[in-house]
């Protein structure tokens, strides 16, 4: 008898383990077209596309696997195989990916690219290195990238300090990225700011992008407020209001202030069946005002089952 509960068990709990997710999006008259599939589960995910000429294609598929986990040292080997718009293979590409906790706490991670060239053959083409060392409740991760030049050797082209600090309600991740100049000296060209809380019941976060201005230093150039809440019946919503330099069509103002570009809407709910209904809708500056929201406007639904995020 157990051995029968067991493997009508079996089933189960091997779809429970896997994802299979369906999207349609909506035009602005609101109707409804079947865009996309994924599916994932056992270290592999593939997806399907809705082309223009109504023909489902593959997207990109990826397997990954683990070549070794022993003596604090994990190797993951990652295949990711994409495909043009109308179905044909690209080069294909692999990652191997390299993580180990060193003695002193400082976990270590080394990631190397490998792209197909023109005779099928794979190339490494970009190696990444991380180093994060923690001190209570303050992270700082270091990153090195470098890329495969046209004499055949690495050259770091970028470098990342990041610093993740954790309260109990609260976090905040500041990370700076640097690239070379023409004089070969690596400068400040990109800054992102995430800042989370929770309070009452209620997430809220917010992101500032910076981007390198024509003066030399950093500019505020993308902003988000998100608020994440919880109704009684496990509905979730996630409301992001979208800052930038300009509303969409409007002439950018002398003013350094952010204008709100759009309101993104996310809602996520559990069916009977034990679906995830994921909806997603935008509001955008009203044509009229640009203190005013225009009308709530459904873009895309999608419905997952087994292992949904």
């Amino acid at each position: 008898m157990r051995t029968i509960a067991f493997l009508l068990a079996l089933p189960a709990a091997l779809l429970a383990q896997q994802s299979q997710s369906t999207t349609a999006v909506y035009d602005i008259n609101g109707h409804r077209v079947d865009w996309s599939q994924s599916q994932a589960g056992d270290g592999r995910t593939a997806q399907t596309q809705r082309n223009l000429n109504g023909r489902t294609v593959p997207i990109e598929k990826v397997e990954e696997k683990v070549i070794r986990n022993e003596g604090g040292v994990r190797v993951v080997e990652r295949t990711v195989k994409r495909y043009d718009v109308t179905g044909n293979p690209l080069p294909p590409e692999k990652v191997v990916i390299e993580t180990e906790t060193r003695q002193d706490g400082t976990a270590v991670e080394k990631s190397t690219v490998y792209r197909g060239d023109l005779n099928g053959s794979m190339q490494p083409a970009e190696r990444t290195v991380s180093s994060t060392r923690k001190s209570g409740n303050t992270a700082v991760t270091e990153t090195d990238v470098e890329r495969n030049t046209i004499n055949g050797g690495f050259e770091r082209v970028e470098r990342r300090v990041a610093q993740e600090t954790k309260e109990k309600t609260s976090s905040e991740r500041d990370e700076t990225v640097y690239t070379k100049d023409a004089n070969g000296r690596f400068s400040e060209a990109g800054r992102k700011v995430v800042r989370s809380k929770t309070e009452g019941g209620v997430q809220q976060e917010q992101v500032d992008e910076y981007e390198s201005a024509t003066s030399g230093s950093l500019k505020l150039a993308r902003q988000t407020v998100a608020r994440v809440t919880k109704a009684a019946d496990g509905t979730e919503k996630r409301e992001v209001d979208v800052f930038g330099p300009a509303a969409p069509g409007r002439a950018i103002p002398d003013s350094s202030a952010m204008q709100l570009r759009e309101k993104q809407v996310f809602t996520s709910k559990q069916s009977g069946d034990g679906s995830v209904v994921q909806v997603f809708a935008v509001q955008r500056p009203s044509v009229n005002s640009t203190k005013e929201l225009g009308p709530l406007q459904k873009i895309s639904e999608t419905v997952c089952q087994g292992k949904c995020q």
